[in-house]
């Protein structure tokens, strides 16, 4: 008899015992409990696990500080709150803290540094449907959930989900030995107009189903048990791909991604020291702001992977060949390329089950493709009216007569 565990984790959602504030700036004057005219005045009266209702419109205040477990969000749902001003996130250990449908304009959400903080209690952020400059969770142990989210600037964090987003940059950054079994970093049906960088070496990553234009691998976990997926992505015309070519192991999967024309290069010639996988520095790398560029790029040969490193390099069912030094029988690395098919999308990409399609054909190659398919986030139908979302669902590829199922899902309520 096969046992099911099935974990769900649902975020932006209430205690029991929370108390609903309200905040309209129409009212003459609040009652100081749960009437309120300012967002400011009801997060300072709210207790861990409160509820923040908040009246659509357009909020002048200043930098709002949120150092409680709040769930704040628009009384009406599919309104959105207009806030002028910085959010600021002073996180601590178990926090957890939503934020829905807030538009901040010019400004931005930042974090300050946790006291006591750790890998096995984070503090959890969720930001759902809003829209900002710039969302630097740039702290240890936060973990972020930013679920349909827009900025004109550069997300970065440290550990968590970036899905169905759009930002210009996007950078994960590390953590110092945090490192649990069983965690991801997941990046899923974005939109990244800049560059996306990887330089954690804490978990592994999956990165499937985005819009690309420039993918830089300078430090990711690779240990051998783990696999990092880079998979039914699109990458734009001219795209560009820089990858550590002297990782000590590697384990990546670059698997039916939609390649628009061949992508670039970075040279290895006249590099600085250390970069990438050497000995990093404060920036993990050559320092100034152009420091990836600093050697060119080509579009005829690929530096990475070296033959020499360990692990194991997969190019697979992306329509198009990877120009690398493919190793010898001496050599440790275990490289597999297989083209597949050109010209085409449908049914293209890697026929293995795990990658199949959600309507169980085989997997088509770009963002329509996978489990992770676009058509997971934008559904033409969906009978939960947006309010309900699983963006995140882990099933076993493979089932074993005996075998303990485990089915993890992370979802969120829109309000």
């Amino acid at each position: 008899m096969k046992k099911i565990l099935f974990i769900l984790t649902l975020f932006a959602a209430s205690s029991v015992s929370a108390i609903d504030r309200f905040v309209d700036p129409n009212l003459g004057s609040g009652n100081g409990t749960t009437l309120f005219t300012t967002i400011t005045s009801a997060v300072n009266a709210a207790t861990n696990g409160d509820r923040i209702l908040v009246v659509a419109g357009t909020y002048n205040e200043p930098t709002l500080v949120l150092n409680k477990s709040l769930v704040i969000i628009p009384q009406v749902a599919g309104t959105y709150v207009y806030y002028n001003g910085n959010l600021t996130i002073s996180g601590f250990p178990g926090m957890n803290l939503s934020i829905l449908g807030f538009r901040l304009g010019i400004y931005s959400v930042t974090a300050n540094a946790i006291t006591g903080g750790s890998a096995a209690n984070r503090a959890t952020i969720n930001i759902v449907d809003s829209r900002m400059t710039d969302l630097t969770l740039d702290q240890d142990y936060y973990e972020l959930n930013a679920i349909r989210c827009s900025n004109s600037g550069t997300a970065t964090f440290r550990f968590g989900n970036f899905v169905c987003s759009k930002t210009n940059n996007l950078y994960l950054k590390d953590e110092p030995n945090s490192n649990q079994i069983g965690l991801r970093n997941l990046f899923a049906a974005d939109t990244i107009m800049g560059r996306i960088e990887i330089r954690n070496d804490d978990f592994p990553f999956i990165i499937a189903n985005c819009r690309l234009y420039e993918l830089c691998l300078f430090k990711w976990n690779n240990l051998s048990n783990t696999t990092n997926y880079i998979r039914n992505n699109l990458f734009e015309i001219d795209s560009h791909l820089c990858i550590g070519w002297n990782a000590p192991n590697y384990n990546l999967e670059f698997s039916s991604n939609e390649f628009l024309s061949a992508p670039y290069y970075l040279n290895t010639s006249g590099i600085c020291n250390g970069f990438p996988y050497g000995a990093y520095n404060s920036s993990d790398c050559c320092v100034g702001p152009n420091y990836v560029y600093c050697a060119g790029w080509n579009n005829i040969s690929a530096p990475f992977p070296s033959p020499n490193s360990t692990g194991f390099f997969r190019w697979t069912y992306n329509g198009i060949d990877l120009p690398c030094t493919v190793p010898t029988g001496s050599q440790p690395l275990v490289l597999t390329k297989i083209i597949g098919t050109t010209g085409t999308n449908a049914n293209s990409g890697n026929p293995n089950h795990e990658y199949y399609d959600i309507d169980l054909t085989i997997n088509d190659r770009g963002r329509t493709g996978g489990p992770y398919s676009i058509l997971n986030y934008n559904p033409t139908f969906n009978p939960s009216n947006g309010k309900a979302y699983v963006f995140d669902l882990e099933v076993p590829a493979d089932l074993f007569p005996g075998q303990q199922i485990d089915i993890k899902a992370k979802g969120y309520h829109r309000n």
